[in-house]
């Protein structure tokens, strides 16, 4: 096993010389292993060890037991070692999770103290190919996509998984040939545990039909693992033509979406959900199926998304964000000639001039001349308002709403749209167009110019609105 352990280390580049390596043990048969092959494998290489043990405050003194095996095992071999307690309990209590995963985050807490403070470099963890299938299934039994089927990566910078490539069974007739001893969990027979389940229950009747399930397993994780390597290759390559982020918006574009393979379409959904949440947890196969039935739905349909997410067709795209709605906080910013105003984190300046005789009137994006004379109230920065309406030609009104329906702006996108407004008449749809009836003309005595900054307000160009 040692040979196999080490071709393995090597294949995947895993460890190098001068590394520190943090190794998590807790005593057990298969953390026993792995800090004695990565000890051995360190000396060889030039690379240092350090082991940390986290009691989880569980077991009592079965766990003072396993933290005392574990500090005499490293003082034998010279091997730096550091104990932690956690009160897992109390942690699963306070966030409302099991003590196993409660477990895990512990754990895990450790592991990013050390890497942060630059302690090591990279982390071991001892799972084999017992985990991985016990990983599979749980996965299966949940749904899911490629990634969950493939199981743990054996590498996942700054984690390491040394003895994916070793059964547990193979793990303990070394330790027996070596004759290195290790520590039992009793909990580990506790079938109020789901991997404890797994374990007994599914993946024990397997072994026995077939004693390779295990490694037949792991086997298959990492043919997907060079499939899911190849459709990563090929998201990078759509996600380009496919996505937009504005801030914390995902936009898919539908036309480009619409073409691919229905197995990249669930990748991209999936990856967009990702970075939209921050993280994969509660996300499952389902839920990018649910984007992909959305695209080709009614304009407006929307389905929920775990972590408070929401997916809504739009015009030619799917929106994908935080949130059921866009509200708006801010207040209306009333302004006046001669003042600079910030508004939904944009800056404005208005300037009141006089006419001047067959001077033209620019055309510019961000930039608008309005007739001052005919502004009835004090004009204002806000968002839309029930009754809102523009003039078009002619005199006629039109409602905002109309309008911005015709311009095939998202309901999504309506409330964030800056309007300057005179009452309920909008003079301006900000970065749009402005009212017919403010316009300047040949009889308008004094102009009143409102420029957006930062977006080429403060240049007058041929920008048509």
């Amino acid at each position: 096993m040692r040979e196999k352990v080490f071709a393995y280390l090597e294949q995947w580049n895993m460890i190098r010389s001068g590394m520190k390596i943090l190794v998590g043990f807790s005593g057990g048969a298969d953390s026993t292993a792995l800090l004695q092959l990565l000890w051995e494998y360190g000396q060889a290489h030039g690379a240092g060890i350090t082991a940390v043990h986290v009691n989880h405050g569980i077991r009592g003194r079965e766990a003072d037991r396993d933290q005392s095996f574990c500090e005499v095992f490293c003082m034998e071999r010279g091997i730096p070692f550091q104990a932690f307690f956690m009160d897992v309990p109390s942690i699963a209590g306070l966030e409302g999770i099991s003590t196993e995963e409660a477990g895990r985050k512990a754990r895990y807490v450790v592991f990013e103290r050390y890497l942060r403070e630059g302690k090591a470099d990279r982390a071991a963890l001892a799972h084999h190919q017992n985990d991985q299938a016990e990983t599979m299934l749980f996965h299966m039994m949940r749904g899911t996509g490629l990634r969950g089927l493939r199981g743990m990566k054996p590498v996942r910078i700054p984690y390491i998984r040394p003895l994916l490539c070793v059964t547990r069974p193979e793990i303990e007739s070394w330790l027996v040939r070596e004759g290195i001893s290790w520590m039992e969990d009793t909990t580990n027979q506790e079938l109020q545990y789901t991997r404890n389940q797994i374990r007994h229950r599914v993946l024990a009747p397997m072994v026995q039909i077939c004693p390779e399930s295990a490694a037949h397993m792991a086997k298959t994780a990492g043919r997907l693992l060079e499939i899911e390597d190849y459709m990563e290759q090929e998201l990078k390559k759509v996600w380009a033509d496919c996505v937009r982020q504005e801030k914390d918006i995902y936009r898919i574009l539908l036309k480009p979406f619409l073409a691919l393979h229905p197995a990249m379409k669930k990748l991209l959904a999936m990856r967009c959900l990702e970075c939209l949440l921050g993280s994969r947890r509660n996300l499952e196969a389902v839920h990018a199926e649910q984007i992909c039935m959305l695209a080709r739905g009614r304009r407006g349909s929307r389905v929920m998304l775990p972590g408070d997410g929401c997916a809504v067709l739009g015009y030619g795209e799917l929106i994908l964000k935080q949130g059921y709605g866009e509200k708006i906080s801010e207040e209306p910013v009333y302004c006046a000639p001669g003042g600079e105003y910030l508004y939904m984190g944009e800056n404005f300046r208005f300037t009141l001039e006089n006419r001047e005789k067959d001077k033209e009137i620019p055309v510019n994006r961000y930039t608008k001349w309005f007739d001052y004379d005919k502004i009835k109230h004090n004009v204002a920065l806000r968002a839309r308002q029930p009754g809102d309406y523009l003039e078009l030609t002619g005199g006629a009104h039109k409602k905002l709403k109309d309008y911005l329906i015709d311009c095939k702006i998202p309901r999504e996108e309506r409330d964030r749209c800056i309007l300057l407004a005179d009452g309920r008449h909008i003079l301006w749809v900000v970065g749009m167009r402005i009212s017919e009836g403010y316009k300047v003309t040949e009889q308008t005595r004094r102009i009143l110019k409102v420029q957006k900054l930062g977006d080429g307000g403060t240049k007058d160009g041929k920008t048509s609105y």
